[in-house]
């Protein structure tokens, strides 16, 4: 008995270890890189570990002192990782007048899931002035036709795959574009959007590519970093929407955030897992709403389930600078980007 249990708390402090550190190797492989995803359950898990570490008492003192330190180092670790998201200013009030502020809404609605009017109900509930649906296919095209009347101005493309996406807008749009960033299946839209009191914003609407079996993150990461360089070049001010499929401590989304002059609500507004709806205990947020600081957000929600396996989320935000700034560039995000588009093109070519 005393050799299974010091077998199940080595393989299990090894084990969350390993994971909670996997993400720091450089690495496009998929599932190094979804290492990242889970540092909640990671945490969570090495906690425990703890707890039975302390109360193993058959096993030897050596052993558990040395499983106890690594399970200590791995829970500063995903402690320091999360913390940004886990002590949230939500008290943050945001000043804006009527005509600079505006709502965003994003879904995720799952190719395949037939529950439109779960969704179409919160559109007319929280009434955003700019609606981004993805995953979206045909059949989804024909059901939320019914907001045309309330949002009249559209960009979209249907796939046929995983990536079709449809943006509906309150306000005027111009020099709309519907993309596909690093030659891939997966659509970015770019437009500027006139706002009510005459000034305008870019919106970026993003579904890159995630990492899974036989996909790399090659792609997700260039369209990422793709992105970051457009807002950095641009002249008004900027705002990120969708599911990037990363998270928000990945270092992919934290390079984004530098390159790009991005700030994240959810240091301001907390953790706000979207994904897995279907999941109680496996869930992170993956999709995001990153605002450049001339923007600033007021209110950061996840709205409730209607079917998919992402959570819509809501966030209103006023054309006003914020009060949070972006991380510090740090030296060779230029080029990391860069290479990393780099490396994306020559993949899509080596695939033709």
């Amino acid at each position: 008995m005393k050799y299974v249990v010091a077998v199940l708390l080595v393989f299990a402090t090894i084990g969350l270890s390993l994971a909670s550190f996997g993400a720091l190797i450089e690495s496009n492989i998929w599932w190094l890189r979804m290492t990242d995803f889970p540092r909640l359950q990671y945490l969570i898990g090495l906690v425990v570990v703890l707890l039975l570490i302390a109360v193993a008492k058959p096993v030897g003192a050596k052993l558990r002192l040395g499983l106890a330190a690594l399970a200590l180092l791995a829970v500063g670790y995903n402690t320091v990782k999360l913390f940004p998201y886990f002590t949230p200013n939500g008290s943050l009030e945001l000043a804006c007048e009527d005509d600079q502020e505006f709502v965003v809404m994003v879904a995720n609605v799952k190719k395949g899931n037939r529950s439109a009017d779960g969704l179409i109900q919160l559109v007319e509930e929280h009434g955003p002035d700019l609606f981004l649906a993805l995953e979206t296919d045909e059949w989804w095209d024909t059901q939320l036709a019914v907001l045309d009347s309330e949002m009249p101005h559209k960009a979209q493309r249907i796939t046929g795959g995983f990536f079709g996406v449809h943006l509906f807008s309150r306000l005027p749009l111009s020099g709309t574009e519907v993309i596909f960033p690093v030659e891939q299946d997966a659509p970015a839209i770019l437009t500027d959007v006139e706002l009510p009191s005459g000034s305008a914003i870019r919106f970026m609407g993003l579904h890159p590519r995630p990492p899974h079996p036989g996909q790399p993150s090659t792609g997700r990461d260039a369209q990422l970093m793709w992105a970051a360089l457009r807002a950095r070049e641009g002249d008004l001010p900027a705002l990120i929407a969708g599911d990037l499929n990363a998270v928000p401590w990945e270092a992919s989304i934290e390079r984004l955030q530098r390159i790009g002059g991005f700030v994240d609500p959810r240091e301001a507004y907390g953790y706000h897992a979207t994904y897995d709806a279907q999941s109680w205990w496996m869930s992170w947020p993956l999709d995001h709403v990153l605002h450049q600081s001339d923007l600033s957000v007021g209110s950061l929600k996840v709205l409730p389930d209607f079917g998919s396996d992402h959570y819509p989320i809501k966030v209103t935000l006023c054309n006003a600078p914020t009060g949070m700034g972006p991380p510090q560039m740090q030296s060779g995000d230029i080029e990391e980007a860069e290479h990393d588009i780099e490396l994306a093109l020559k993949s899509a070519d080596e695939r033709q």
